[in-house]
This record gives structure tokens, sequence and C-alpha cells, in this order.
């Protein structure tokens, strides 16, 4: 919903009028709950990025290993096991 539109939802629902009649210590309780509020939003938004990216970066490396890996257990002949440790040493 863009400004526009919610700025016309709440004149239909008559938050415009209420708030205009508030007296203006209340208004600002009001701005200032809305602040906070956009705050710990964003901020919790900006947490769940910062998480996708970082689980995103740790399967790609994770797939690397794994890539590398394989290529040590054919070229070599020694057992995935140790081809996944090796690989993780030479990362």
């Amino acid at each position: 919903m863009n400004r526009k539109e919610r700025r016309a939802t709440s004149k239909k629902l008559g938050i415009m009028q209420y708030q205009q009649k508030l007296p203006f210590d209340k208004k600002l309780n009001l701005i200032r709950n809305n602040i906070l509020s956009g705050k710990k939003l964003d901020e919790e938004f900006r947490e769940e990025t910062r998480l996708n990216i970082q689980s995103q970066l740790e399967e790609k490396e994770s797939q690397r290993i794994y890539s590398l890996a394989e290529s040590i257990t054919k070229n070599e002949g020694i057992p995935m096991i140790d081809a996944i440790e090796k690989a993780k040493k030479q990362r």
C-alpha cells in the first residue's frame, strides 16, 4: 500500500479526524510510537536479509568444497570423507 492509498484509507476510517483533534503531546506520542515501530521493523528486515545472504554464501562455499572434494576423489582415488577434509584444508 503506497502513501496515497494509506492516507485515503485512514480518511475513510476517520483516523485523520481523530488525530487532528488530539492534544499536541498525544500527537507527538503517536508520531514517536510510529517512528519506533518503523525502526524496529526495519531492523528486523535488515537482520532477516543479512541471515538470508549469509546462508546463501555458506551454501555456495559448501558446494565449492564438495566439488573440489569430488575432483580430489577422482584424481587421487581416496575416500570422499578424506577428500572433503583435504578440500577444506585447501580452502
